[in-house]
């Protein structure tokens, strides 16, 4: 009878304590919204942009990788959330970029928004931030 106890209070404590563990090496999420003169972020954190756009007039946001000199790699597809309700077809709505900080330095993050088959066109939007991750 008091083995079967010990076996049960075991298998509670053991179910009880199975949930996911939080692991305190894991960054949160930083949101970019205003232009900053530097953005410093340790290696690893992942940056989030959100910007307005409206894939139905042809435009659309542009990572210029290149720009980013290897410090920084997307993290998933671009998300787009529209705007939903009567009359609001074609109303556009908000993109979300998500991007890790890859390896040690500085870059820049430039997210363009042209059409794509105007590349010899200037973009009509720029947003950018100065990127250091130590």
């Amino acid at each position: 009878m008091r083995i079967a106890f010990v076996l049960a209070s075991i298998l509670a404590i053991a179910a009880c304590s199975s949930g996911t563990a939080v692991r305190s090496d894991v960054l949160p999420e930083r949101e970019l919204s205003a232009a900053h003169d530097v953005v410093r972020v340790p290696l690893g954190q992942v940056l989030v942009v959100r910007v307005a756009a409206n894939p139905t007039t042809g435009y659309s946001w542009a990572w210029n990788e290149t720009a980013a000199a290897g410090v920084l790699a997307q993290d998933g597809a671009p998300v787009m959330a529209e705007k939903t309700g009567p009359q609001l077809v074609g109303a556009g709505g908000t993109q979300t970029w998500r991007f890790r900080a890859a390896k040690s330095g500085t870059g820049e993050l430039r997210l363009d928004y042209r059409r794509p088959w105007e590349s010899e066109v200037a973009p009509v939007q720029t947003q950018s931030w100065r990127i250091e991750v130590r």
